[in-house]
């Protein structure tokens, strides 16, 4: 039987992944940001309402004594996938549009490790660890990424969908790209704008992404 390890990473907490439907093996790690304690109903919330994962808990095993490596994005993120204290890398903020990838290729990651245990590895979501070896060019290859820290397909945000570039990102291209038009440096993003988000004149200009 196929063995699926899929990490799920949401800035707001996702709808629960039917597990069924990837085999009794399958692994879904679920992370996500702003996340309280208190904030589902198997750890004690009132007015929002968490049935599924509830059900998860019911079914499964619920931890009540849990610590995070980091309060932010990126580095929270980096010690879940590492295993490393993100302060031996310097990583103490988030990442942004012209980072490039904070992991080291060669680093032993979670799904380096479910990828020798023969899972096939799956990453949904915000990455937020950035792309390339230096500045990521958004209109081209997106490599070194999430494929080259043991994950099979990536699909996502490449940063919080607060920020630019604003756009999806799958495996090492950026979804829905067209070479006749590209993302230009310094163009104003053809996104609506809403107060949460920021850097709209950062990068943009493509009408294929709207």
């Amino acid at each position: 039987m196929l063995k699926i390890l899929i990490r799920i990473s949401f800035a707001i907490f996702p709808a629960m992944v039917p597990f069924h439907f990837f085999g009794a093996e399958a692994i879904v790690l679920m992370f996500a940001d702003d996340l309280g304690y208190g904030d589902l109903g198997c750890y004690g919330a009132t007015k929002v309402k968490t049935p599924n994962i509830d059900r998860l808990a019911g079914e499964g095993r619920r931890f009540t004594d849990a610590h995070s490596a980091s309060a932010v994005c990126t580095p929270s993120r980096y010690a879940l996938l590492t295993g490393e204290y993100p302060f031996r890398r310097n990583l103490w903020v988030p990442v942004f549009l012209r980072t490039g990838l904070v992991v080291d290729p060669d680093q032993v990651t979670v799904a380096d490790v479910m990828k020798r245990a023969d899972y096939a590895t799956v990453c949904i979501g915000k990455w937020h660890l950035g792309f390339c070896q230096n500045t990521p060019d958004w209109n081209g290859e997106l490599k070194p990424g999430p494929l080259e820290c043991g994950f099979d397909y990536y699909f996502g945000v490449p940063v919080v969908n607060s920020h630019p570039p604003f756009v999806y990102v799958e495996n090492h291209r950026v979804h829905g790209l067209v070479p006749e038009d590209p993302l230009v440096c310094g163009v104003r993003a053809k996104t609506a704008a809403h107060p949460e988000k920021m850097g709209l004149g950062q990068i943009g200009g493509t009408r294929a992404l709207r």
